[in-house]
C-alpha cells in the first residue's frame, strides 16, 4: 500500500460510520506491517566487500 492509498483508505475510514477504536486498530496494523516490511528489506540488502585498501584516511574524529 503507497502512502496515497493509505491516505485515501484513512480519510474514508474517518469520514465513514468506524468507531475510533477500530480505526485505531486498523492504523496499527498497517504502521506494524509497515515495520515488518522493512525489516525484511533490510534483511535481502546484499554485502558488499571491497578488495584492497580502505577509502577512509586515517581513525575516526581527526583530520587528514
Amino acid at each position: 500500500m503507497t502512502y496515497i492509498q493509505f491516505e485515501a483508505e484513512l480519510q474514508r475510514k474517518l469520514e465513514g460510520s468506524e468507531d475510533t477504536a477500530a480505526i485505531v486498530r486498523w492504523v496499527s496494523g498497517k504502521i506494524l506491517e509497515s515495520y515488518r516490511n522493512g525489516i525484511t528489506a533490510g534483511q535481502k540488502v546484499a554485502k558488499v566487500i571491497r578488495q584492497g585498501e580502505s577509502r577512509r584516511r586515517g581513525l575516526p574524529g581527526k583530520a587528514a
